[in-house]
């Protein structure tokens, strides 16, 4: 298992073993969410479910990956944004959902060489934060504000936690660089 698994996370670039890495992380947790969500708030209901549909996509960033470098780190970021869409739209933003651009915003910032594709996707996660942050429909799931609240503490500790693991995943990445000038 554990070859298999390396081999399906391996790429010759490091910023793409670094995606497949987060990607594997982030959709491997996916079906755990809605657990934690029906704990917390087990009014949510169908709507804590309804969070783990992405996680198939999550998944599969490291197949895209395989095929193109660049299309898998896209992929991971733009997979991300649209999560963070989708799961404020379902608990809304009082929930701390819109947190979850940060580690958008760390990958933008740290998988890409070439600035204009990073300034590009830093400007739509920027976009994606104040689109989720301004939410203005009522949440799906029928979440009260002060339900969505609840939610803020666990969401905000997640977010913590990706991003630690993205900076452990570099630091990793980076141990393994050889010796010699940074390019």
């Amino acid at each position: 298992m554990r070859l298999s698994l390396a081999s399906y996370l391996g790429h010759a670039e490091p910023e793409t073993r670094i995606t497949n890495k987060v990607a594997l992380v982030v959709g491997g947790n996916g079906p755990f969410y809605p657990l934690y969500l029906y704990w917390l708030t087990p009014e949510a209901g169908l709507a804590s479910l309804l969070t783990a549909l992405a996680a198939p996509l999550f998944l599969a960033v490291p197949l895209i990956a395989r095929r193109n470098g660049f299309a898998g780190r896209v992929a991971l970021v733009l997979t991300g944004l649209a999560n963070v869409l989708w799961c404020t739209a379902l608990l809304g933003p009082a929930s701390g959902v819109p947190l979850f651009v940060l580690p958008c915003v760390a990958l933008a910032l740290t998988v890409w060489r070439d600035r204009l594709v990073m300034l590009a996707l830093l400007g739509l996660c920027l976009a994606a934060q104040q689109g989720a942050m301004r939410w203005p429909w009522p949440a799906l799931s029928g979440l009260s504000p002060e339900r969505q609240a609840d939610l803020q503490m666990m969401n905000a500790t997640s977010v913590a936690a990706l991003i630690a693991f993205l900076v452990l995943t570099v630091a990793g990445e980076l141990r393994l660089r050889p010796e010699g000038p940074a390019s």
